[in-house]
């Protein structure tokens, strides 16, 4: 298996951000609406075998000026290397895990994102 069906098969069962098995407060909701507009992130993501509305957090850490300041984590993704990329209004980031035990996934997914309120 790659990369990407080895990732779609760990996240399979994962809830959506956004509902009630996952979370539905007011951050996550927005969250979920907000990051399905950036096409071009949703497809990269997709080609990596990740649906950005089944991140295991989704932090809304700072409301400024009218834009919310989002980090979303996947703290466990296969990856083949550490990467950078930027998508409009979002950055995305996959880096090694360095507190990773053996039998967790070596690498981590972040992305940075800000969306107009």
């Amino acid at each position: 298996m790659n990369t990407k069906q080895l990732n779609e098969q760990f996240y399979a069962k994962r809830e959506l951000v956004g509902t009630v098995d996952h979370c539905l407060c007011e951050d996550c909701i927005f969250y979920a609406e907000q990051i399905m507009k950036n096409n071009t992130l949703v497809e990269f993501l997709h080609t990596k075998g990740l649906d950005p509305r089944k991140a295991n957090e989704v932090w809304c850490y700072m409301e400024k000026d009218g834009y919310k300041h989002y980090t979303i984590d996947f703290f466990e993704v296969y990856a083949d290397k550490e990467e950078t990329h930027t998508f409009g209004n979002a950055k995305i980031t996959f880096y090694v895990n360095i507190y990773a035990e053996k039998e967790q996934l070596p690498y981590v997914c972040t992305i940075d994102a800000v969306f107009k309120m």
